[in-house]
């Protein structure tokens, strides 16, 4: 999802980046003590990054441009990257050729993301009624409630069987639908209505059907399924509507973020692109715990917003639902960005 870069976003960038203080020297000895297998994954990811002309455009036509890099830098520090890919090798890189920084000092939120499982069939019938979409115009800036009154036959790529999994499906923006043989399709995001994403969770709060110690995917999920005649009502305020497609993309992979690069659980985030440019690395630090995690801007959503919100990409199936469900952690998210050469 694009969003224009605004003015406010761009004198934040400019300011802190500017004013802040360096924490290079503690984050470079965390740097240090990442396991091998962390390691090789980043560097992976980070080899994919720089074979994707997709950033490098992205880069220089972002708002934020030159703050993050030049496209020669990075082009240089990419040509580099091949004779330090591995263990400390890959770790000294980093640590002497990039500079290490935050843009905000206070911190932010991490929650996570997966690809759910939801029952899926080509046929409407009494069970199979709700409609997955495909993109059209005719939906834009048209809220839930009336595109679910009013959708149109010829733009149902699948039915499926419960509007709760429907609604999460769309929240997560990708998924698999499985077919009663347990055959299997790819389901992709393909665009959306272009109206405001709202949090159901707060909506919840705010009308004091739940407690905010009691919110996450599963208390959500569970609350809809207890209260049907309220489900619809509450779902229905988030006005954003998702659209989808069928992907030709084999199950042994996952699917792709915003650049069109495959999702590595634990190593891929969505973060806010009105702010960065899709394609920078990070380090995600855990607030007061302290503890890192190299990770890949490569995705976006439209509840991501902030220099130090991110969502992780955890993969597929119920355990990556069940950690995604619980994940919520205060974090900063620090850029790494070339030297200037």
């Amino acid at each position: 999802m694009k969003r224009i870069v605004n003015k406010f976003a761009l004198l934040i960038i400019s300011l802190t980046l500017s004013t802040q203080v360096n924490s290079k020297n503690l984050l470079e000895k965390k740097i240090q003590s990442l396991n091998k297998d962390q390691v090789n994954q980043f560097s992976k990811l980070l080899t994919k990054i720089c074979e994707s002309k997709k950033f490098l455009d992205n880069l220089e036509k972002h708002g934020s441009f030159p703050n993050f890099g030049t496209k020669k830098n990075w082009k240089n520090k990419c040509s580099d990257l091949k004779n330090h890919s591995t263990g400390d090798g890959l770790k000294k890189f980093l640590t002497e050729n990039f500079n290490i920084k935050k843009i905000k000092d206070k911190p932010g939120l991490l929650t996570g993301y997966y690809e759910p499982l939801i029952n899926v069939s080509n046929s409407k019938d009494s069970i199979f009624k709700f409609p997955i979409l495909k993109q059209n115009k005719n939906y834009y800036k048209k809220p839930r409630a009336f595109i679910e009154k009013n959708f149109s036959l010829k733009d149902v790529i699948l039915w499926t069987d419960d509007p709760i999994n429907l609604f999460f499906l769309q929240i997560q923006g990708s998924g698999i639908g499985q077919f009663h043989d347990k055959k299997r399709v790819r389901i992709g995001y393909a665009g959306n209505n272009d109206l405001k994403y709202t949090s159901i969770g707060k909506i919840l709060l705010k009308k004091k059907y739940m407690k905010s110690g009691d919110i996450n995917l599963f208390s959500i999920k569970n609350w809809l399924r207890e209260n049907p005649k309220l489900s619809n009502k509450i779902m229905n305020q988030n006005e954003r509507y998702i659209f989808f497609k069928k992907l030709n993309q084999r199950m042994g992979t996952h699917v792709s973020g915003a650049l069109g690069i495959e999702l590595k659980p634990n190593f891929s985030i969505a973060v806010d692109d009105n702010i960065y440019p899709l394609g920078l690395p990070f380090i995600l630090e855990i607030y007061k715990n302290e503890s890192i995690l190299p990770t890949v801007s490569m995705d976006t959503g439209a509840a991501i917003l902030g220099p130090n919100r991110a969502d992780l990409f955890l993969g597929r199936g119920e355990a990556a639902e069940l950690a995604a469900g619980k994940l919520k952690k205060k974090i900063f998210l620090h850029a790494l960005i070339p030297y200037n050469e």
